[in-house]
Order: C-alpha cells, then sequence, then structure tokens
C-alpha cells in the first residue's frame, strides 16, 4: 500500500526479538486483564451458571487476543489501547474459522479419497491457520479470515519468517503444555486454584502468542498495507477527524466490510474526497483482495496526487501497487508517465522506470515526453539489468529521429560513453 509513514524506527526481524514475546503478558495493560479473568474463573465451578460464566471469560479472552494481535500489528509494542476497537462476537467468529476449516478439510478429502492428498491439505491448513486468524484480526470478517487468497498473499510476502513464526507458535504450545504439567500439580486436589491457574496459563500463552503474530505483521505492514498510526496519517494530511473513516472502521468491526468498502467508494465518485478517504478506501480494497477495483481506482487517484497534492512518490507507489495487481497496468494520461518515470529513476527503482515506459511510443504516438521518457528508459538499462546495446541502440534511434531534442548533447554523452559496446 501508500507508503504514507517515513518517521518510523528500523523494525528488527521477529527472530531477532523472541524474548519480547514471552515477556509481553507482563505489560501493565495486558497481564491485569489476565489477572482478573483468571481470578473470575472461579465462577465457573458453580453448576450451570458456571458454564455460561466459562463462555463470557474465554469471549473476553479471545477479543483481548486479537485486540493484542490487530494493534501489535499496528505498531503499538506496549499493550492494546484501552478502549476495544475488537468485535465481541470475535470467539465465535474464530471458533467458526475452525469450524469451517475443518469442515472444508473434511469435505474435500472425502471427494478426493486419497491419503497423500489428506496429509498435504493437512499439512496446508495447518500452517495457513496463523494466517487465517491474522487476517480475521485485521478484518474481523469471517468470510475474508476463510478467503486461501488472503492466506497465501501473507505466507507469500513475509517469506520464511512466516514459517519461523508458525514454528514458534507451536513451540509456545509445547511450553504451555509443559508449564501446565509443572504447575498445576502444585495446587494439589483445590478446584478453585486449579481453574485460576489454568486460565492464566492458557491466558498468558495466548498473549504472547497473538502478539507474535502480529509482530510479524508489522513487520511486514507496509507490503500488507497496515496502517501502523492512523492518526498520524491524519496529523500528516492536515485532518485531525475523518467521520467516513470512522464510520468504515465501525462498519469492519461489525464484519461488514463489503458496507465500508461501498460506502467509502460512493463517496469518492461523488464528491471526490480528502486523500485519507482515498488511502483508507484502496487499504480495505487490498485487505479484501479487490484486485480489480484497486486498479480501477488507481487510475483516477493518480493524476490527484500528481498533479493536485504533488506527491509524485506516493503516486509511484500507488502505481506499484497497481502493477502487482495487473502487470498490464499503465497510468491512463500520457502526461502522468514522466513525473512518475522521474521519481523512479531518482530513487533507483529502475524497473519501475522500464515498465512505465515500456511501449509508450505506440500508446501514446507524438506525445512531447517521449524522448524523456526513453532516455530515462535508457539509462535504466544499464542500472537495472545491464543491457549496455539495447540502452545505446535506443539512444541512437532516438539521436537520428529528434536531433535537435534539448536533450541531444546529453543522449550525445550518453552515446559517446557506452557506444563502444554496441554495434555502430
Amino acid at each position: 500500500m501508500s507508503k504514507l509513514f517515513d518517521h518510523e524506527p528500523e523494525i528488527k526481524p521477529v527472530w531477532q526479538v523472541i524474548p519480547q514475546f514471552f515477556r509481553y503478558p507482563l505489560n501493565s495493560s495486558v497481564l491485569p486483564v489476565l489477572a482478573l479473568i483468571s481470578a473470575a474463573s472461579i465462577l465457573t465451578l458453580i453448576p450451570v451458571l458456571g458454564f455460561f460464566i466459562w463462555l463470557l471469560l474465554w469471549a473476553m479472552l479471545f477479543k483481548l487476543s486479537y485486540e493484542i494481535l490487530s494493534s501489535t500489528a499496528r505498531g503499538k509494542m506496549d499493550g492494546p489501547p484501552s478502549v476495544t476497537e475488537m468485535s465481541d462476537s470475535i470467539m465465535f467468529k474464530h471458533i467458526g474459522l475452525l469450524l469451517m476449516m475443518g469442515i472444508a478439510y473434511g469435505l474435500l478429502v472425502g471427494v478426493v479419497g486419497s491419503v497423500l492428498f489428506a496429509l498435504v491439505l493437512g499439512l496446508f491448513l495447518m500452517l495457513a491457520l496463523p494466517a487465517a486468524m491474522m487476517t480475521l484480526a485485521m478484518t474481523q470478517s469471517l468470510l475474508q479470515a476463510l478467503n486461501p487468497a488472503m492466506w497465501i498473499q501473507i505466507m507469500r510476502t513475509t517469506g520464511w519468517a512466516y514459517l519461523l513464526t508458525t514454528v514458534f507458535l507451536l513451540l509456545m504450545l509445547m511450553s504451555q503444555a509443559q508449564a501446565e504439567a509443572w504447575l498445576l500439580p502444585l495446587v494439589g486436589g483445590s478446584m478453585a486454584l486449579f481453574a485460576v491457574v489454568s486460565m492464566f496459563i492458557s491466558g498468558y500463552f495466548m498473549a504472547a502468542s497473538f502478539h507474535l503474530m502480529g509482530y510479524l505483521l508489522h513487520q511486514f505492514h507496509e507490503e500488507l498495507g497496515i496502517d501502523i498510526d492512523p492518526s498520524v496519517e491524519r496529523e500528516k494530511h492536515g485532518d485531525k477527524q475523518h467521520p467516513l473513516i470512522d464510520e468504515a472502521n465501525a462498519l469492519v468491526r461489525e464484519g461488514q466490510v463489503e458496507e465500508a468498502t461501498t460506502m467509502l467508494a460512493e463517496e469518492i465518485r461523488r464528491h471526490g474526497a480528502e486523500r485519507p478517504v482515498h488511502d483508507h478506501y484502496r487499504k480495505l480494497l487490498f485487505n479484501r483482495g479487490d484486485r480489480a477495483a484497486l486498479v480501477e481506482h488507481a487510475r483516477e487517484y493518480l493524476p490527484m496526487l500528481i498533479h493536485s497534492l504533488d506527491d509524485r512518490a506516493g503516486a509511484l507507489n500507488v502505481f506499484e501497487e497497481s502493477l502487482k495487481a495487473d502487470p498490464t497496468f499503465r497510468p491512463a494520461r500520457a502526461d502522468d508517465v514522466l513525473p512518475l518515470a522521474q521519481v523512479a529513476f531518482e530513487q533507483r527503482r529502475h524497473n519501475l522506470v522500464l515498465k512505465l515506459t515500456s511501449g509508450f511510443g505506440k500508446r501514446h504516438r507524438g506525445h512531447a515526453d517521449l524522448v524523456e521518457n526513453y532516455f530515462l528508459a535508457a539509462q535504466s538499462m544499464i542500472e537495472h539489468g545491464e543491457q549496455t546495446e539495447r540502452a545505446v541502440q535506443l539512444v541512437r534511434q532516438l539521436r537520428g529521429r529528434f536531433p535537435d531534442h534539448p536533450l541531444a548533447d546529453d543522449m550525445a554523452r550518453f552515446e559517446a560513453s557506452f557506444g563502444d559496446t554496441a554495434p555502430g
């Protein structure tokens, strides 16, 4: 997603901060809640009523854990916010996620009827489960969490770090079992103390595990389009309040992601909307995996970023996002290509220069920016892939067609510098 934040500190890889995950539940905003839930677990011993108290306590624990995951992903490492944004129904969505994945596994294995397929699918679902939980935390939508494309996107984006995180999660579960094996016998025959200790151990390791998953998302927040600090984004654009974004977030928390997206799209279509609304709309589309809508929005958004907001770097990021969604994507307006190619060249993102300028002459015959675009392309060929011969040939053709162009002398020097490697 668009790189709106240039102030954030360097984010250390997961494997460099392992002790942080085990210490996290001791945080002042987490430990008291865990202690309260654990103490209240004594009430689960009450006949009949105890079952409903048990459900309520686990609902609170799951809500806390998913809030930890979400807030960590957005860069809040000192515990979740005091005012929760997580849906009260998150535990049931979590159960629904596990249940639906289990049903899908049973149906697919039953249809295929292969032991090897059952093993491979089981391993895949086990590996994908953390990604599904991460998606559920960030979107609060069971439908999105069940989308295999979202799982693969997270796993592909985070790479080996995801596999390492999965291993850590399994080790935490083993540590939890070992801790219970050591501590629970100490409570003797006291059912009340057993309930308190058991709940606390479960809560402690859940908080640590969900913090770990959130940290992985935080490590790759730019690639995954996660806002690390929404308040900073608002301040950066000079607008403290965005009621539409607040309303959209409220809908997302209720699992109405599609309704939130539609509302923002309608506002943009009717009134144009301010930049934060555009950026939030794109983030919702990204989380939904709606590539077609991302590309469609980019065609209208790029001119706004380039000409109205004078943010060519931001526009280049939007172009790159759109290119990932659709490799054939190009700016709709010919005048938008050169500003993007220039900033891409300045940032040494030469692959984007080549993507932007490829086929420019065919799409926009006779355009005034043709020479500048292709001269940037020639320079990027050398920087990007050592395509010296092809670059010199391109510059030679430009000089032949446009001998009086203001860049003629620059192109002559370029050809003199690299021409020895190309045929005359």
